[in-house]
């Protein structure tokens, strides 16, 4: 992890995230969803989970994160097709993929300084 201020509450906060996701994933779904909103809502899900975890460790854990993703994105798979309204979907997968992916490439691009940079704001002295 970075050394953080609120590098715990971040991680925190994260884990948050992770576990809505989870919940959502599970929950029924929502009337009027269409396929295309589906993979759009997992490829966006996915890309901010690699941009906020890409901002809370160092650049050289961001293949252990997209991997950890991934597997979370299959867990997702799994526990959905053992639930009477979800069905597992490769392409939904593919989309946490495509999602993980184009999220590595805005952390290496720099946005994971996100965190970084938000805590040097939160830190500045009041003049």
């Amino acid at each position: 992890m970075l050394p953080l201020r609120f590098g715990r509450i971040w991680l925190g906060a994260g884990l948050l995230l992770l576990g809505f996701g989870l919940l959502s994933a599970l929950s029924s779904h929502p009337p009027g969803m269409g396929s295309l909103n589906d993979k759009f809502l997992h490829t966006i899900g996915f890309l901010g989970f690699m941009v906020w975890f890409g901002g809370v460790f160092e650049r050289r854990f961001l293949l252990r994160v997209a991997l950890a993703l991934a597997a979370y994105g299959l867990l997702i798979e799994v526990l959905q097709s053992l639930t009477p309204t979800r069905q597992a979907e490769a392409l939904d997968l593919a989309a946490d993929v495509a999602g993980i992916l184009l999220g590595w490439l805005l952390c290496v691009a720099g946005l994971s300084r996100w965190c970084t940079m938000l805590e040097s704001w939160l830190a500045r002295p009041n003049p």
